[in-house]
C-alpha cells in the first residue's frame, strides 16, 4: 500500500477541492462515531427513560475526560503538521512518538481516576434514586474505554495531520458495526427464538446499561488497533518506533502544553458549564433529563459537516503556516467555513422538519419525545453560527492558536449559556425551551468572535 501523501497543501486542483478531500472522510469517520453513540442511546432507551437518564447523567463527565484527551491530541497534532509544512520530516517522527507514550500514560490515568470516583460521581450529578445504580453501572464499565479512546484519538489525529483521513474514518466505521453487535449481545436478555416446532435460546447478557458500556470499550478497542497498525508499518508516509531507548523531548513536551493547555482548559470549561447546566436541567425531572439527553444526541448529528471542514482547517492552516504560507492558510480557513456554514444551514432546516421524527428513534416515551422535538427547533437556528465556532476554532488550533478559543468559550459558555438559563429558569420560571434558548445565544456568540479573530490574522504573528 503507497502511503498517504503528507503535505496536502496541493492536494487538489483548487483550494476548494483540498478542503472536500481532507474533510469528506472526516464527515463519514464522525458520522461513526455519532452512530456508534446512537446505538448505546437508542438501544438502552428500549428499557425506558431510567436507563437513558443513566447514560445521559454522565454525558459531563466523559465530555471532559474528552477534552482531556482532545487536548493532548491538539498539543502534538499541530506540531505534526506544521513539521511536515516546514519539511522537517524527522522532528515529525519524534514528536508522533512522543504522542503515542504520552497518550498511552494519561489514558491508563484517567481510566483509573474516573473508575475510583465511580461510586460518587452519578449523585455528584443530580441522578434520581431510581437512577443512581445504572449510571453507577455504566460509568464504571465505560471508564475503562479512556485508555483506548485516548491512543486512538491522538494518533489518528497525527495521521489526518499527515493528510491520511481515510485510515481513522475506517477504524470507527468497522467499530461501529462492532458495537451495534455487542450492544445487541450485552445490553438486552437472553433471545427464544421458534423456527417451526423448534425453539432455540440465544445467550445475551442482559447487562442494560452496563452491557451498552463493555459494548463501547471493546468497539474503541479495536479501533485503536486498526489506527495504531500503518503507523507502525509507516504506510502513511512517517513510522511510529516502539524500539529503542525512549525519553521524552523536552521542547516538544513544552510546545504541546503550550498548545494543549488552552484546549484542555476549554474543554474543563465547557464541560463544568455542562455540569452547572445538566444541574439546571436536573431540577426539572426524569423526563427531562432524558429528553435534554436525546436533544443533545440528536442534535449532534447536524454538526458532524463541522468538524470534517475543522480537521482540514487544522491540517492546511497548520501545514500553511510550517511552510511560512499564512495568506495560504487564511484562505483554507476561510473556505472550510464557508463549506461548513452552508451545510448546517442546511440540517438546521431538517432539524427543524424533522424534529419529532428525529427524537422517536430513540425512545417510545411520548412526553419526551414532545418535549426533546421542542428543543431541537430552537437549536436548529443555532446551527450556522455552531458552524463558525467549529471550524474557525479548528483553523485558530492549527495556526497555533489555541489561547483565543478559550478565552472566547469561557466568555460564551459561562457568560451567556449558564448565566441565561440560570435567570431565564430560576429569575423567570420558564421551561426547559429557554435553557436551550441560553445555547443558542452562546453558540451565535461564539461563532461571531471566532471568525472575527481568525480573519483579522494576528494569530501569524
Amino acid at each position: 500500500m503507497a502511503a498517504q501523501p503528507m503535505n496536502v497543501l496541493e492536494l487538489g486542483k483548487t483550494p476548494a477541492s483540498t478542503v472536500l478531500k481532507l474533510s469528506w472522510p472526516t464527515i463519514l469517520e464522525q458520522i461513526a462515531f455519532t452512530v456508534l453513540n446512537f446505538a448505546d442511546t437508542a438501544m438502552v432507551g428500549v428499557l425506558g427513560a431510567a436507563c437513558t437518564a443513566a447514560v445521559g447523567i454522565t454525558a459531563p463527565v466523559l465530555w471532559l475526560v474528552n477534552g482531556i484527551i482532545a487536548a493532548v491530541s491538539v498539543g502534538f497534532s499541530v506540531q505534526v503538521a506544521q513539521d511536515v509544512g516546514a519539511g522537517d520530516l524527522d522532528r515529525a517522527s519524534s514528536v508522533i512518538r512522543q504522542a503515542f507514550v504520552f497518550s498511552a500514560l494519561s489514558g491508563g490515568a484517567l481510566t483509573l481516576i474516573c473508575f475510583l470516583l465511580t461510586p460518587v460521581l452519578p449523585a455528584l450529578m443530580g441522578a434520581e434514586d431510581q437512577v443512581l445504580p445504572l449510571a453507577g453501572q455504566y460509568f464504571g464499565v465505560v471508564c475503562f474505554s479512556f485508555f483506548f479512546n485516548s491512543l486512538e484519538t491522538v494518533m489518528a489525529a497525527t495521521l489526518r495531520c499527515m493528510g491520511n483521513t481515510r485510515t481513522p474514518m475506517t477504524a470507527n466505521i468497522i467499530a461501529i458495526v462492532l458495537n451495534i453487535f455487542l450492544n445487541w449481545l450485552f445490553i438486552f436478555p437472553p433471545l427464544t427464538v421458534q423456527i417451526g416446532g423448534n425453539s432455540f435460546t440465544i445467550p445475551r447478557a442482559g447487562m442494560g446499561p452496563a452491557g451498552a458500556a463493555l459494548g463501547t470499550v471493546l468497539s474503541i478497542g479495536a479501533a485503536t488497533v486498526l489506527v495504531l497498525l500503518p503507523l507502525l508499518q509507516g504506510k502513511s508516509g512517517l513510522k511510529l518506533s516502539l524500539g529503542g531507548k525512549f525519553s521524552f523531548d523536552g521542547p516538544v513536551l513544552v510546545r504541546a502544553a503550550f498548545l494543549g493547555i488552552p484546549v484542555a482548559l476549554e474543554r474543563i470549561t465547557m464541560s463544568l458549564g455542562q455540569v452547572a447546566y445538566l444541574r439546571i436541567v436536573s431540577t426539572m425531572g426524569t423526563t427531562a433529563v432524558a429528553a435534554h439527553h436525546l436533544a443533545v444526541q440528536a442534535e449532534s448529528l447536524s454538526y458532524l459537516p463541522s468538524f470534517g471542514f475543522s480537521v482540514a482547517a487544522t491540517t492546511l492552516v497548520g501545514q500553511s503556516v510550517g511552510a511560512s504560507q499564512p495568506e495560504k492558510g487564511l484562505n483554507f480557513g476561510r473556505i472550510a467555513a464557508n463549506m461548513g456554514f452552508a451545510c448546517m444551514s442546511v440540517t438546521g432546516v431538517l432539524l427543524f422538519v424533522l424534529a419529532a421524527p428525529i427524537i422517536s428513534i430513540f425512545t417510545r416515551d411520548a412526553a419526551v419525545i414532545a418535549l426533546g422535538a421542542s428543543l431541537l427547533r430552537v437549536v436548529a437556528f443555532a446551527q450556522p453560527g455552531e458552524a463558525w465556532a467549529n471550524i474557525y476554532t479548528g483553523a485558530l488550533r492549527g495556526a497555533g492558536d489555541s489561547r483565543w478559543p478559550f478565552y472566547i468559550n469561557l466568555v460564551g459558555v459561562w457568560g451567556i449559556r449558564v448565566l441565561l438559563a440560570v435567570i431565564f429558569v430560576f429569575g423567570f420560571g420558564l421551561g426547559l425551551q429557554w435553557v436551550w434558548v441560553a445555547m443558542f445565544a452562546d453558540l451565535t456568540f461564539r461563532g461571531i468572535v471566532c471568525r472575527r479573530r481568525f480573519l483579522r490574522q494576528n494569530w501569524y504573528h
